[in-house]
């Protein structure tokens, strides 16, 4: 994997414009225009699926463990695809990779908008997912190739801002297409603005490769991919088969095998698909851990309350989207105001306070009941939206400060794919973890006061949630009003659970950064360029 250094190094052929005061140019600013067009259909990609997740239960009646990887399908494509779409972006060219990503993430979103299963959406997912590790690296590459100095600083706080206001929109997007068209619409949506990214992406961007054309490792890259997913897989299993089962035993058991071969072939090779000696540096591990942990919390508690909003609470999709704009919004001013406060008040103090914030969120979570409203849920997500905006931007410095220059384009690599597989692991254990509880609580109700519900109904009320909506709804009334009341406590129960999980890994992240992360980190004009180009 080449170093950032040697990425800011590759001109395009319409040389940048500098700081000599000459304007930017047509081509420039169209250029900038499809790199946030294109960043935007990712993060509204990001957050609308959080507000579909109650009504894919509803249309598609997936298994909990299916409604998981629909989830985490995506996540766990680009995580272990991303480093390598950088590497290949940097040795085939970077507008190549970048036309190439947005059109499979085009055909994964109409194959998604068009399939009728559950196996299918997961597989359609997993192809957006790739397109998205192809492009996503491309995106600030090109941004770094085609500006310098403080133009690319500006073209890269509007990019920034971009994603933050996709981020924001999502959830309301999602909502309204939920509440006017079918469960599709929300993937449809990405093709038109595909199309447009192909076209504009063609007209305005000049291709750009590295100077030191980067070596691949296609073993370790399989090796990685298969170790995680069978690690995703044995987790998400043990919803249904529990911790003892054949399967997630053998599940779990190749995912280690197959990633401690990938640890000892990565170890060896000189220039590493994935630089693991990066993390004897403790500042680096601990400021990496607090992000894995934030992102952890933000999706698995975006997994869960999207669906204790809508069968708990009762609201339709649309609400679920205004539900969501607390944490988006949150996020958004965090981000905006860690900077100044950093700088006043030193990178470890804002981190902790975000990672407070963040624990503050998910133990307001944890105190949700049945009977909750629409302010509970709204504190617990503005204090975690918030929390994780001030988290994010602080860490990422302590990740690159204390990296030599050469190591900071690993290190931020690194930083983006192991917060995606945080949220992919916080979907995969929050998810089994409440499923393990429902399913536990249910069957004793059924044993018990739900005794009386008829043995070709039991079956779909264990699955899950959703299912048991539709179970209450076709039976007596007296017994559905029963079934409903002990599948929503049951609910809110693996809820409770989950979210004091998340607490207890915030507080072992935010341990480990009071320790080991600075009070503040000090930047070389070099890195400080480098930085802001990769972060």
């Amino acid at each position: 994997m080449t170093s950032i250094a040697s990425r800011a190094r590759s001109i395009p052929s319409n040389q940048p414009l500098g700081d000599d005061g000459a304007h930017l140019t047509k081509r420039q600013w169209l250029a900038l225009g499809v790199m946030c067009f294109t960043v935007l259909l990712i993060s509204l990609d990001q957050t609308v699926l959080n507000v579909a997740l109650p009504t894919l239960v509803k249309e598609l009646h997936p298994t909990s463990s299916g409604l998981q990887w629909i989830a985490d399908s995506y996540t766990l494509t680009t995580a272990v695809l991303l480093l390598f779409g950088g590497a290949l972006g940097d040795r085939f060219g970077r507008r190549r990779l970048f036309l190439i990503g947005v059109a499979i993430f085009g055909a994964g979103s109409l194959a998604c908008a068009l399939v009728h299963s559950t196996g299918p959406l997961i597989a359609a997912r997993a192809v957006m997912g790739l397109g998205a590790a192809l492009l996503t690296p491309a995106t600030l590459s090109i941004i770094a190739a085609t500006f310098t100095g403080h133009r690319r600083a500006r073209a890269i706080g509007i990019w920034a801002g971009v994603a933050g206001i996709g981020a924001a929109a999502g959830p309301l997007l999602g909502g309204w297409l939920l509440q006017h068209f079918w469960w599709g619409s929300v993937f449809l949506i990405n093709v038109p603005v595909a199309v447009l990214a192909l076209l504009g992406g063609t007209v305005a961007l000049a291709e750009s490769r590295a100077t030191e054309r980067p070596s691949l490792d296609p073993v370790g890259v399989i090796l990685s991919s298969l170790g995680l997913t069978a690690l995703t897989y044995g987790l998400i299993v043990t919803s249904t088969d529990g911790w003892g089962s054949t399967t997630v035993v053998v599940a779990l058991a190749l995912a280690v095998a197959l990633l401690s071969v990938f640890i000892v072939w990565d170890r060896r090779r000189a220039k590493p698909f994935l630089d693991l000696r990066l993390f004897a540096n403790r500042t680096f591990s601990s400021a990496l851990g607090a992000v894995t942990a934030v992102f952890f919390a933000m999706f698995g508690v975006s997994y869960l309350v999207s669906q204790y909003i809508q069968f708990v609470q009762g609201a339709d999709p649309f609400g679920v989207g205004i539900r969501f704009l607390p944490s988006a919004i949150g996020s958004l001013l965090g981000s905006n105001v860690a900077a100044r406060l950093t700088v006043r008040f030193g990178l470890r103090t804002i981190m902790l306070v975000g990672m407070m914030l963040v624990t503050g969120g998910l133990v307001t979570l944890a105190t949700l009941s049945v009977a909750s409203g629409f302010v509970t849920v709204a504190i617990a997500f503005a204090l975690v939206g918030f929390g994780m905006g001030l988290v994010i931007a602080p860490a990422s410095n302590a990740i690159v400060g204390t990296l030599p220059v050469d190591k900071v384009g690993a290190g931020s690599g690194l930083r983006a794919m192991v917060q995606l597989l945080g949220g992919t692991f916080g979907v995969a254990i929050v998810g089994s973890l409440a499923s393990g509880v429902y399913r536990s609580d249910i069957q004793r109700a059924l044993e018990g006061p739900l005794r009386h519900v008829p043995a070709a109904s039991r079956q779909a009320l264990r699955s899950q949630i959703g299912d048991a909506a539709g179970v209450a709804a076709k039976l007596p009334r007296g017994l559905g009003q029963a079934t409903r009341e002990a599948a929503n406590q049951a609910f809110v129960n693996g809820l409770h659970l989950s979210a004091l999980v998340g607490v207890g890994i915030m507080i072992a992240a935010l341990l480990s950064a009071a320790i080991y992360v600075p009070s503040r980190v000090t930047l070389t004009d070099d890195l400080e360029e480098n930085v802001a180009v990769h972060l």
